[in-house]
């Protein structure tokens, strides 16, 4: 007797089924890496007018804390010419301390925090808009600021500009 209802070739099906399996098995375990900068801090650069033209200026001996901070950002280091300095997080403002030998200036920064999605590797991570400054004049004579966005770029965000001698 002939079976006029063939029982179909499952083989091909169950061979697709496996490779879609395993290769989602496979795919859906690659760790990728997160390759994009994730840290943002405030950069900060020194330079000093002359004839209203802007020149680097590198600082001796500067010392940089956190406001109501105790550990050092930067510790009498010496040739500094730009710093990065972290702003928190968890708060739409911070201050920070800026030391030369004799005399201290004070920054406070006001800023808005932007929660934003770097790529599914690396995550979210917060950019800041800076909003206002406030600094005094010890050494700092003047500031500029040239970029109000702290992102992941690698850019000078305030100038500070120094006295003739800054200390």
């Amino acid at each position: 007797m002939i079976n006029d209802n063939p029982v179909p070739d499952l083989f091909p099906i169950i061979k697709a089924l496996l490779f879609v399996l395993f290769w989602t098995i496979m795919v859906g375990c690659q760790e990728e890496l997160c390759e994009d900068i994730t840290a943002n801090p405030l950069r900060v650069g020194f330079y000093i007018s002359e004839d209203g033209e802007r020149f680097p200026e590198s600082l001796d001996s500067l010392s940089v804390k956190g406001t109501g901070h105790d550990s050092l950002l930067y510790d009498n280091q010496s040739n500094v010419g730009r710093v990065e300095i972290p702003l928190d997080m968890s708060r739409d403002s911070c201050g920070f301390l800026f030391m030369v030998p004799g005399k201290t200036d004070t920054l406070k920064v006001f800023y808005e925090r932007n929660l934003t999605l770097v790529s599914i590797e690396c995550g979210f991570v917060i950019f800041f808009e800076i909003l206002d400054i406030e600094i005094t004049n010890n050494f700092i004579k003047s500031y500029s600021v040239k970029e109000r966005n702290v992102t992941n770029v690698n850019e000078e965000h305030i100038h500070f500009i120094l006295y003739s001698d800054p200390g």
